[in-house]
C-alpha cells in the first residue's frame, strides 16, 4: 500500500470518528447527588466505578493503538481535514 493510500485510508477514517462523549459523565451525575460527596456515596457506586475504570482502561488501549498505527505513516501536510481538528 503506497503512502499517498494509507493517507487517504487515514483521512477517511478520521472524518467519520463520532464526537467525544466523554464516558464518565454518568458517574459524575451519579456522585453529583451526594453534597457534600462522602466515603458512603462513592461506596455505593463502587461497582459503577469498577465499570468505568475498566472501560477507560480498553480506551486507553485502544488510542494506543491508534497513535502507534499513525507513527508508521510518513509524515506530510494533511489539507484535506477542518480547521481546528
Amino acid at each position: 500500500m503506497s503512502q499517498q493510500s494509507k493517507h487517504k485510508k487515514l483521512i477517511a477514517s478520521l472524518l467519520i470518528i463520532p464526537a467525544y462523549d466523554n464516558p464518565l459523565n454518568p458517574l459524575f451525575a451519579a456522585l453529583a447527588q451526594s453534597q457534600p460527596l462522602t466515603l458512603a456515596a462513592i461506596r455505593q457506586q463502587t461497582e459503577l466505578l469498577h465499570q468505568y475504570a475498566d472501560q477507560m482502561g480498553n480506551q486507553t488501549l485502544a488510542v494506543k493503538r491508534v497513535v502507534a498505527s499513525c507513527q508508521q505513516i510518513y509524515p506530510i501536510p494533511l489539507l484535506h481535514l477542518p480547521w481546528g481538528f
